[in-house]
């Protein structure tokens, strides 16, 4: 594989625009299990910043004042892509549909599921098996300030 410009890359971390900085802490913290690292003012541009860690990679989240929230169509999976720039994170995890479950009996706001390869994002009200569902393969969901996340099989995409 080809180095481009730098042949010593490695992810360090995504950037969230978030309307609460303690509540998206606990989101974080609760769902994803990061830790903060560390919460600062930035006082000459109105924001507050705080770097949550976990295994090597950060979420930087900022409350800046003024800041309006998200247009709807980015608040669903196959409307995002209607809107150029950064889609949305992504984790991989062993089993999907165990991750829709828990997601869904803590109240947050599940926004898509894929149950085959292939087949597009589809709300459901509610995504436990039902003897009629495939299990999840992949799932969006909303955090507090409406960020789109994913949740991909990583047998899936493992190298």
């Amino acid at each position: 594989m080809a180095n481009g410009f730098f042949p010593d890359l490695r992810p360090h971390h995504v950037g969230i625009s978030v309307a609460d900085t303690d509540e998206a802490i606990a989101f974080w913290s609760e769902v994803f299990g990061f830790e903060l690292d560390f919460k600062a003012e930035l006082k000459p541009i109105r924001t507050v910043v705080a770097f949550l860690k976990r295994d090597g990679f950060r979420i930087e989240l900022f409350r800046k004042e003024g800041a309006v929230p998200a247009h709807p169509d980015r608040l669903k999976p196959n409307t995002d892509l209607l809107t150029h720039g950064t889609k949305h994170i992504a984790f991989s995890v062993e089993d999907v549909q165990a991750a829709a479950e828990r997601l869904h009996a803590h109240g947050v706001r599940i926004v898509g599921v894929m149950r085959g390869k292939g087949t597009p994002m589809q709300a459901e009200e509610d995504p436990r098996l039902d003897g009629t569902k495939a299990p999840a393969m992949a799932l969006f969901f909303l955090d507090d300030s409406d960020t789109l996340i994913e949740i991909i099989r990583r047998s899936d995409f493992s190298d």
